[in-house]
């Protein structure tokens, strides 16, 4: 019995998009990266600590459901500030350590697993 090409198609379709879906080490790294980019008319070197999204990969299962809600709270708030411009710099850190205060601080376990 011959197999009809159609009924393949979204089985094809379902492998290939969950290839694309974003994860939340992902969206961690593409942020830290951006924070780097706005940061540079400031400062010669990235304000955030290096950050290695396969390793983020492997270990984020010590991540509670609170953990990963901060994190994205985190990208969120990093994804909101603006560049850096030389006589702004004071308050472009403020908002820059405000994405990392205590509300949106990861636990401990979580953030030595994925850092």
């Amino acid at each position: 019995m011959r197999k009809s090409g159609w009924m393949l198609a979204p089985l094809a379709a379902a492998v290939l998009l969950s290839g694309c879906r974003s994860t939340a080490c992902a969206d961690l790294a593409a942020a830290y990266a951006e924070v780097g980019r706005k940061s540079q008319p400031c400062v010669e070197q990235a304000p955030l600590p290096a950050f290695e999204a396969g390793r983020c990969e492997q270990n984020l299962q010590e991540c509670d459901g609170d953990d990963l809600e901060r994190l994205q709270a985190q990208v969120e708030c990093y994804e909101r500030l603006g560049t850096c411009q030389p006589e702004q710099q004071a308050p472009f850190f403020q908002a820059l350590t405000a994405c990392d205060s205590s509300g949106n601080a990861l636990g401990n376990a979580c953030e030595a697993a994925i850092f």
